[in-house]
């Protein structure tokens, strides 16, 4: 199986999510001590890896990704280009990642607005 990080985190809070969710199950596998201890280290894990999950799947990092793939020449921005994808695409450092000729000048424009 071949799964990327983020895919990863998904299964580790699915899992958590159940632990979460079956306390009463829990409970009669391994009694209410260690079940109130699985539940209590479950919830707390899941909040936090919500949490870095929100942060590692932001627009900014799927971009990254996308740029990332195989087999993608170039992504080309036109003038709607929200602040976080024009920032992109001015950027010298990205090299698969370019404004349209004629969308140019607007994405320049709101990636100097967006710093």
């Amino acid at each position: 199986m071949n799964l990327n990080g983020n895919q990863v985190l998904s299964i580790i809070l699915i899992v958590l999510s159940v632990l979460v969710a079956s306390t009463s199950q829990l409970t009669d596998l391994v009694g209410p001590g260690m079940t109130k201890t699985v539940v209590s280290i479950a919830s707390l894990l899941s909040a936090i890896l919500n949490g870095v999950m929100a942060v590692i799947t932001g627009q900014s990092s799927q971009v990254k990704a996308v740029l990332a793939m195989p087999g993608l020449d170039k992504m080309v921005i036109n003038k709607n280009a929200g602040a976080m994808l024009a920032t992109l695409a001015v950027d010298p450092a990205q090299d698969k990642i370019e404004a349209s000729p004629e969308a140019s000048a607007a994405v320049q424009a709101t990636a100097r607005a967006a710093s």
